[in-house]
């Protein structure tokens, strides 16, 4: 038997009674995985098993019951992709309306935005060129 390891990366988790709508977005709509899918937790990745993941728990049932939902305000997830232009053209193939075009960010991203059922802005990136040095 191999020894357990725990994971080295983040796994924002947002409180939500919106898991089914949740579920179609992440999985349906963009494509991710659903790495756990259980009545009152659902866990989303793009990509390999050392992608990007997000966790949504809900409130009215399990662990979380009786929680605030998370109120859909002041969080941006950014997602890192090979291509934020081509992936734009991906999900707007696949129905996605974005909130903003591809555009060059003044760190040196190329990036847009999707806001989903639950109000997580996700600002989907590549690296497109060197960030401008501060200004003094």
């Amino acid at each position: 038997m191999s020894k357990l390891e725990n994971p080295n990366k983040l796994f924002p988790m947002f409180m939500s009674a919106k898991l089914g709508e949740t579920k179609a977005f992440y999985v349906d709509k963009l494509g991710w995985k659903a790495t756990y899918d259980l009545p009152s937790y659902l866990q989303v990745r793009i990509g390999d098993v050392d992608g990007p993941e997000l966790c949504f728990m809900n409130t009215e049932t399990g662990s979380a019951a009786g929680s605030p939902n998370f109120a859909g305000q002041g969080v941006v997830v950014s997602v890192p992709v090979e291509d934020a232009d081509r992936h734009h053209a991906a999900l707007r193939e696949r129905g996605v309306q974005a909130l903003s075009e591809p555009s060059l960010k003044p760190w040196g991203w190329r990036s847009f935005e999707v806001r989903d059922p639950n109000g997580v802005i996700l600002d989907f990136f590549h690296v497109a060129e060197s960030p401008m040095p501060p200004q003094a």
